[in-house]
């Protein structure tokens, strides 16, 4: 069976995106289920183009703000 790496953590020599397979793990004395349930592979199978979620971001409520020097008035 083959194998995709998932995560940043180099798994069995492999980064993200490299391929491994079972052999390649258990070589390693690595365990197969371990590394599915902690999420850094899948089977190669199961690998699929998403397309990348934007971050969300926090907008800062909008506030007027009065200045004392740049009044729409002209006071002080």
């Amino acid at each position: 069976m083959e194998y995709t790496v998932i995560s940043n953590t180099t798994v069995c020599g492999k980064v993200k995106d490299e391929k491994l397979t079972k052999d390649d793990i258990l070589n390693a004395g690595g365990s197969v289920e371990h590394l599915l349930a902690a999420g850094h592979i899948v089977s190669a199978n199961a690998v699929k183009a998403v397309p990348a979620v934007p971050q969300a971001t926090q907008q800062e409520p909008k506030v007027s703000v009065f200045n004392s020097v740049n009044n729409e008035q002209g006071e002080k």
